[in-house]
């Protein structure tokens, strides 16, 4: 019999024993319906604490790692169809997830090489262009750069801090016009003008570029050290421009420059003979390169900017010294000097703060930064100015340079409305008169004197 069977195929074998397996039953069921104990059905007992469940796992026939050999199976007369079955469907199962998987694995290594395919050259042309604009772009910086080297033009519209976006219309002074005027002793005599102002046009023989400066002077020989001031100082600053051949880092260079320049100046007028014991002036500069404004200060007077924005409004270009003011008083008073106003017989205060020495009622000065002074140098009074930046924007109208005899009783905001009104009439020298007038008039109201007054005018397109 194992002969025969191990002659005969599986298949056959299996489908004549499930034909005779088929008949024996339906022979069965029409006799008469009995009904077998099946070995692998458990009783539920509860009480019997799981060992009729281990026994019955136990007596449960093998897995399909059993029935490797087919023949073994088919041999067993009892369960031989619920065998094949598992055998069967294991194997199916195993076939099916084997193929599936290398179907999968299969898919997945096609997109791969697919995706590489399609995209490997696009990314190294890609990465190719990305260069290639690179280069480019460098090798116009380049250019730029040299023409910046043979043809040397001083600031080209930078950014700065009050203005970080920079109009690219060409803005610059038009026009400009001064005005000065000399002051009246308690006596109604007119007195020597200490003020000096100087316009240049054109400056380091650029187009648009201009030099603007007004010192105020103060002391027995004011009005000389203001003289000497308004022939020297241009000068320097107009060496130490000229040597600015690039734009690199140009704010730092501008300010060196400037310090140098105030520092240089002062020098020279202590060897200049000119006595500087108990006089000195102050000074505001204001130097126009393109559309970006440098205004260097030392002392009192001042320079603003006449600014319409849907109203007027000011920007203030500097920023006064007056001894009362903290980091000014602190340097003051380290330096071994003291700041206090005059007072009366009660020991009230009257008019502004000044400088003194220590131990002397000496040089009295109203203002903590000046040229000469060498008294009040002594006791913390300094030369060096304090430099601000402007880049200029459309709505900046004119801008306003001036003595302290404007400031004194005028306001920023009255100075730039009455300015205004003849900006609009492209009018400058009318500006100034007026604002001489009104600036006159206001010392006539407010004080016994009348001090020297001195303004420059620069209307902006």
């Amino acid at each position: 019999m194992k002969q025969k069977v191990s002659q005969i195929s599986p298949d056959k074998l299996y489908a004549s024993l499930l034909k005779r397996k088929n008949e024996q039953e339906q022979q069965a069921r029409l006799k008469s319906p009995i009904v077998t104990a099946n070995k692998y059905l458990v009783s539920s007992n509860r009480n019997s604490g799981g060992s009729s469940k281990i026994e019955a796992k136990k007596s449960r026939p093998a897995s399909g790692k059993d029935f490797k050999d087919v023949s073994s199976v088919l041999l067993k007369k009892t369960h031989a169809r619920q065998n094949s079955k598992l055998i069967e469907t294991k194997e199916n199962s195993q076939n099916l997830s084997t193929s599936a998987l290398s179907l999968l694995l299969k898919i997945k290594q096609d997109k791969c090489e697919n995706k590489q395919s399609q995209v490997q050259q696009p990314k190294d042309l890609y990465n190719q262009q990305t260069i290639q604009k690179k280069y480019q772009k460098l090798m116009e910086m380049t250019k730029q750069q040299q023409q910046l080297i043979l043809k040397p033009k001083l600031f080209k519209g930078p950014r700065s801090i009050s203005n970080p976006d920079i109009s690219t219309m060409q803005l610059q002074i038009a026009k400009a016009n001064g005005q000065s005027a000399a002051g009246m002793l308690y006596n109604g005599q007119t007195k020597t003008n200490q003020d000096i102002y100087k316009l240049i046009q054109r400056f380091c023989n650029r187009e648009n570029d201009w030099y603007i400066q007004v010192s105020d002077g103060h002391g027995t020989n004011g009005h000389q050290v203001a003289q000497f001031l308004r022939e020297v100082l241009p000068q320097f600053v107009q060496q130490g421009v000229v040597n600015l051949t690039t734009c690199y880092e140009r704010d730092k260079q501008i300010n060196l420059v400037l310090k140098n320049c105030f520092l240089q100046t002062n020098d020279e007028l202590m060897d200049s003979g000119i006595d500087i014991t108990y006089s000195g002036a102050t000074t505001v500069v204001v130097l126009s390169f393109d559309n970006v404004l440098y205004c260097a200060n030392i002392g009192d007077s001042r320079a603003i900017i006449g600014r319409f924005d849907n109203k007027l409004s000011v920007i203030e270009l500097s920023k006064d010294h007056k001894p009362d003011c903290f980091l000014e008083q602190a340097r003051i008073l380290q330096r071994g000097g003291r700041v206090q106003a005059y007072s009366d017989e009660d020991g009230n205060p009257i008019g502004p703060a000044r400088v003194w020495k220590q131990d002397e009622d000496v040089p009295g000065l109203a203002m903590s930064r000046s040229f000469g002074d060498y008294i009040a140098s002594q006791v913390g009074v300094i030369c060096e100015p304090e430099i601000f930046k402007h880049s200029l924007l459309p709505c900046d109208k004119f801008i306003v340079v001036a003595s302290d005899g404007i400031w004194e009783f005028l306001s920023n905001e009255q100075v730039v409305e009455t300015v205004y009104e003849y900006y609009k009439r492209d009018d400058s020298q009318g500006a100034c008169q007026k604002l001489v007038q009104l600036a006159r008039e206001a010392w006539q109201r407010e004080d016994e004197v009348i001090d020297d007054i001195t303004i420059v005018i620069a209307f902006i397109k």
